[in-house]
């Protein structure tokens, strides 16, 4: 859809808790238009950033919320024709479009780079981002969370000429099933990583092999792609496309080697066919994040920043939050953590015991949406070997789906298979009881999950 921004003095978002519609509202109101919108109640990890820019929020979808007469509504991925302000919005035949609309329209402002990717996206979008920043390119930016400490939110709106966004392959809305990413118009595209996910919408590998194989198509200057996935190979090999891939394979364009993970920092080197580009430091911890920070260093090397310069803005890139975030409380260790896919699991838990090797590790996770748990439930039940105990909260409920013939203690029950101590609590409440019943001193306690599990360790904190 082609809309004049220009044109538009007041937007109002349908949803706008969710932080790819947060960050929207953000840049919508640096650009100096009127922004509000509304969401249901429930305490959100974007609340800050909406307070901090004064962005009024409504906590309840009403019809009279409309009545603000909005030039532009821009409707979150959750809610469809169901959603009694979309359908008032209909009624009133006001202009409205989709958040993934919303970005590319912006993507054609400047010269857009498209970070996308199964797993680590949001970091590597964060951490391109600050290297931009550092580098004082001053880049626009949208990232899939809450806050970037680094970059003060999670998104701008400013007078650089890149436009740094992460690129989400969850389909458009409800009605339409095209990836998110596709209405962005890049000129660059990173691919972190590909495997099957979000299986509510792709109904196999193949489906969404082919959606990432449709934005390198789009993709106007160059491909930056983690060669170590068997599934960014595939969607290569009949391609001609500009591609550096990188990885710590053989094959690759650049490898990552030596690595060194101390309790503080990452360390690694970098290489190529013809030359070593030297040695980084990341204040991140896990093989993943190496990978992540290759991504920001190819890409900003292409865009002309000078590898000293990278390399001194990684060593001051503080990560994201619910990213391995880490917090204390006497001698209680919290680490929260969006990761709410096998391999996500599997990956944070391996370096949260290579951080903590000696220490009790317990795991809270919250499995996001039934159908991918379900799915993926023998990946799922395989996932905690490197925790001590883990404590299954019941699935969030996403307004995605409806029904529940499958649940977190089915989950349980087939874990129990593959893992000597795990446990079944119920919901969040009921877990934090638990917990404040049975948490020993010293322990390490994991928060897991994509929906509101992070509550867990802000009441223990309290």
């Amino acid at each position: 859809m082609t809309i004049n921004l220009s044109k538009i003095k007041k937007v109002y978002f349908i949803g706008i808790k969710g932080v790819a519609m947060s960050g929207l509202a953000v840049i919508c109101k640096q650009r100096g238009l009127e922004v509000c919108g509304s969401d249901v109640s429930e305490k959100f990890i974007t609340d800050k950033i909406l307070t901090k820019h004064d962005i009024e929020v409504v906590e309840e979808f009403l019809p009279q919320n409309l009545d603000c007469n909005p030039d532009l509504v821009v409707i979150g991925t959750s809610w469809g024709a169901e959603n009694i302000e979309v359908a008032e919005s209909q009624n009133r035949g006001l202009l409205t479009i989709s958040d993934s609309e919303l970005r590319g329209i912006l993507s054609l402002e400047k010269r857009t780079i498209a970070v996308t990717g199964v797993h680590g996206k949001t970091t590597t979008t964060a951490m391109i981002a600050h290297v931009f920043n550092y580098a004082g390119l001053r880049p626009s930016f949208l990232v899939g969370t809450g806050t970037v400490p680094d970059l003060q939110g999670n998104a701008a709106w400013s007078n650089g000429q890149h436009f740094i966004v992460e690129g989400d392959e969850y389909v458009r809305s409800k009605q339409e099933k095209v990836a998110k990413f596709l209405d962005l118009t890049p000129a660059i595209s990173v691919i972190t990583s590909l495997e099957w996910e979000h299986v509510d919408v792709y109904p196999d590998l193949a489906t969404l092999e082919s959606a990432f194989g449709l934005l390198v198509d789009k993709t106007r200057d160059l491909v930056v792609a983690c060669g170590d996935w068997p599934s960014v190979k595939k969607i290569f090999s009949d391609k001609s496309k500009p591609t550096i891939r990188y990885g710590f394979e053989d094959g690759n364009d650049f490898i990552a080697y030596d690595l060194d993970e101390g309790f503080d920092q990452t360390s690694f080197k970098l290489k190529n066919a013809n030359q070593d580009l030297g040695s980084f430091t990341i204040n991140l911890f896990g093989r993943h994040n190496v990978l992540n920070a290759v991504a920001a260093i190819l890409v900003g090397r292409q865009e002309g920043i000078a590898l000293p310069k990278i390399e001194q803005a990684l060593k001051t890139f503080h990560g994201t939050e619910r990213r391995f975030d880490i917090s204390q409380k006497n001698d209680m260790v919290f680490v929260d953590d969006y990761g709410h896919h096998p391999t996500e699991i599997k990956t944070t838990l391996q370096a949260v015991r290579h951080r903590y090797p000696t220490k009790k590790i317990w795991c809270v996770f919250q499995p996001h949406m039934v159908s991918r748990t379900k799915a993926l439930l023998a990946d799922f039940s395989q996932s905690f070997g490197d925790v001590d105990r883990v404590i299954f909260a019941d699935i969030f409920a996403s307004a995605r789906e409806q029904g529940q013939d499958f649940t977190s203690r089915d989950l349980a029950d087939v874990t129990r298979q593959y893992h000597q101590d795990v446990v079944y609590v119920g919901d969040l409440n009921e877990t934090i009881n638990y917990l404040r019943k049975n948490l020993p001193d010293q322990v390490v306690l994991v928060t897991m999950g994509a929906g509101d599990v992070y509550r867990v360790r802000d009441k223990l904190m309290i």
